[in-house]
């Protein structure tokens, strides 16, 4: 069989950032992996899939699909995990490190280090209310995936799901052997800082890597479209998260 060693395997709630750091860990010299989402590979076992459809994309932990999309160390066994690194090995390159990355894996993370025991796993951490503006805005129409469009999502819909993402991204720190944890905010503002950490974690030279700039004021935007019914319901779903966080709690009154 295959081998994938140390592979590295970014998670977190959809519209916080997976795709900018799995995007820029994978122009290290030293990485290989796939420029879409895991889950979306050919052959990937339905496991590892969004497997219940278009209408519960970006709301995976939504309580009516959570427990579908759960998986443990318990569903593991060698069969499902060769149709995994069978998906995954048009990717693989001797010698480079493999990263993947899928937002809904940070419901799956037990069983993926059940299939590799030292994956190295970075979780990714976004503001609640841009989170949850990005939620009900890309359901509507994703410009990457246009068969995503008319999904109609309530402001509850999408607070909550940030919520839970977040209650299990906390939560797998109990569970995984090598996690890191880092925030988009601190990605875009301190790029230099943040990614040497991820590269430190990783096992991966810093020298020669480019670092990248971001767009620093995505988050400005999307919360300034919010009124006030939208600020006041994220705040009441998702306060405890906002707050073990550090990110500022928003009311009515709340200007720019």
């Amino acid at each position: 069989m295959t081998k994938i060693k140390e592979p590295i395997w970014v998670i977190g709630c959809n519209n916080s950032g997976t795709t900018i750091l799995r995007n820029t860990i994978l122009s290290h010299k030293n990485v290989c992996g796939p420029t879409i989402d895991g889950q979306e590979l050919p052959g990937m076992p339905k496991i590892m899939t969004h497997y219940l459809g278009d209408m519960f994309s970006r709301l995976w932990t939504h309580p009516n699909t959570k427990l579908n999309y759960y998986v443990d160390e318990s569903f593991y066994n060698e069969e499902i995990k060769c149709e995994i690194i069978n998906a995954y090995k048009p990717y693989l390159k001797p010698g480079k490190t493999f990263i993947s990355k899928s937002p809904t894996d940070v419901i799956r993370t037990r069983f993926i280090q059940a299939c590799f025991p030292d994956t190295k796993f970075i979780g990714i951490v976004r503001n609640g209310y841009a989170v949850s503006e990005g939620t009900i805005r890309k359901r509507k129409e994703d410009p990457d995936r246009h068969f995503l469009k008319g999904l109609f999502t309530s402001i509850d819909q999408a607070a909550e799901h940030w919520f839970r993402a977040n209650v299990m991204i906390l939560s797998n720190q109990t569970h995984l052997n090598n996690y890191l944890i880092i925030q988009y905010e601190d990605l875009v503002e301190k790029p230099k800082e943040t990614l040497h950490q991820v590269l430190d974690f990783c096992s991966l030279e810093k020298e020669g890597f480019q670092i990248p700039t971001f767009q620093t004021n995505l988050n400005k935007i999307q919360i300034s479209t919010l009124n006030e019914y939208e600020l006041e319901t994220v705040t009441r779903i998702a306060q405890p998260m906002l707050i073990h966080f550090g990110y500022e709690i928003l009311g009515p009154d709340f200007k720019w």
